[in-house]
């Protein structure tokens, strides 16, 4: 009866190892810590690399800041004579990869009317002006590892055929308990 009981967790321990699937440690990037209920425009990018932005309707020579989601200040630029701006920002090598929300702040000019602003990467986003009269734009950035931005996809983690290592470790599984079974066994001298 003794003896039974570590051959069927063996057998069963040996079972779930030979039944178990691999691991895909694959994700997606987490999310940003500022939510805006807007349409976003994304780029890809890595740390390190020079963006360019642009945007529109800001009062002529008012000041423009462009932040980081973590508050750090990337630029301060002036608007133009038409309220444009174009802003050239490095992402901080120390950027987290995933994505992030970059924005720029600015006086609204009320003239203009709409609260819509032109962002570059040649698409139209939409700003939103607060109500303290600034005009909010906004350009997700999504920071890759320096190797994934060739491909514009993250690296596949994990091995692509674990068989060996299961019949590894079944192999030290099934040594285990024959050495466990030897040493129970009674001794005759």
């Amino acid at each position: 009866m003794r003896t039974r009981i570590p051959l069927a967790l063996a057998a069963v321990a040996l079972s779930l190892l030979a039944t178990a699937g691999t691991a895909h440690a694959q994700y997606e990037p987490g999310p940003t810590t500022t939510a805006v209920a807007q349409v976003i425009p994304e780029v890809t990018v890595v740390r390190g690399q020079t963006v360019d932005v642009g945007g529109a309707r800001c009062q002529p020579g008012t000041p423009v800041v462009v932040t980081f989601d973590d508050g750090s200040v990337l630029a301060r630029l002036e608007a133009d004579a038409q309220g444009s701006f174009v802003a050239t920002f490095t992402i901080p090598a120390d950027a987290s990869l995933g994505r992030h929300l970059v924005t720029s702040r600015c006086r609204a000019d009320g003239a203009k009317g709409g609260t819509g602003a032109k962002v570059s990467f040649g698409t139209d986003g939409t700003g939103e002006v607060g109500a303290d009269g600034y005009l909010r734009q906004y350009l997700r950035v999504n920071v890759v590892a320096e190797g994934a931005a060739a491909s514009g996809a993250l690296p596949r983690t994990g091995s692509s055929n674990t068989a060996p290592l299961v019949g590894i470790g079944a192999g030290a599984l099934v040594l285990g308990a024959a050495f466990a079974y030897g040493s129970r066994r009674p001794r005759t001298t």
